[in-house]
């Protein structure tokens, strides 16, 4: 169901996202932008991979479901983007790319 909010206030901007207020809502709100989540997604994803590599034992509980959560988020995320839109968003591509650019800028360095 899509929500049509009267007014939203930004109270804090950044390159990312924004803090705001939307009446109605108790306390602010986090709007994230769309290429800082597949970024997120990205960070979340070699987390997992991390934690399964290492096999981690329960005292990583935490760690663990951090990651499902953003999983969750990004989920959701695709989901109304595909509703919405027509189709899933590609953020979390572009975020995986250059955090692979990165990576090998990184290892190119260590040269």
């Amino acid at each position: 169901m899509l929500k049509q909010y009267e007014e939203v206030a930004v109270l804090e901007q950044g390159d990312d996202g924004a803090i705001v207020s939307i009446r109605g809502q108790e306390g602010p709100s986090v709007l994230l932008g769309a290429e800082y989540l597949g970024h997120l997604g990205h960070v979340a994803s070699k987390a997992k991979e991390q934690l399964v590599a290492l096999h981690a034992g329960p005292n990583v509980s935490s760690i663990r479901l951090l990651c499902l959560e953003m999983e969750t988020l990004l989920r959701t995320f695709d989901e109304a983007c595909n509703k919405f839109h027509g189709k899933p968003s590609g953020p979390k591509a572009f975020a995986a790319a250059l955090e692979e650019l990165n990576e090998l800028r990184l290892q190119l360095e260590a040269l």
